[in-house]
């Protein structure tokens, strides 16, 4: 069983209907091959309803989900997300294009351009 049920279903009703739908839709977009972890939806949960969360995990274990499910969840909400390695800027910046959310990485490369902001 892949989906974390028993955490689940220990939520409210509001959170549950938040990470049932984050479920189905990381499913849906990673054509059935991502669910969620317990740990990922702890983390766009907080993100949600206004708290802060640290996440310890090592490289490669879906961290960048976390900062991704919540734009799903709210497509018309706005993320800033700093990150100190431009190689990790890069990786992230294609995990949310590969989503369908508009992305860019700002640090010394970005061109000096008006249109780029309009």
């Amino acid at each position: 069983e892949r989906l974390p049920t028993s955490y689940i279903e220990t939520l409210s009703s509001k959170d549950k209907t938040d990470a049932l739908r984050a479920c189905l839709l990381v499913y849906i977009l990673t054509a059935t091959t991502i669910v969620p972890r317990q740990f990922q939806l702890e983390a766009v949960l907080a993100t949600l309803n206004g708290r802060d969360s640290i996440i310890t995990a090592g490289t490669g274990c879906g961290k960048t989900l976390c900062l991704i499910i919540p734009n799903l969840l709210r497509p018309d909400t706005i993320s800033v997300t700093i990150s100190p390695l431009k190689r990790l800027q890069i990786t992230q910046v294609n995990e949310c294009m590969k989503y369908g959310i508009s992305t860019i990485s700002i640090n010394e490369d970005t061109p000096n351009d008006t249109s780029l902001w309009q």
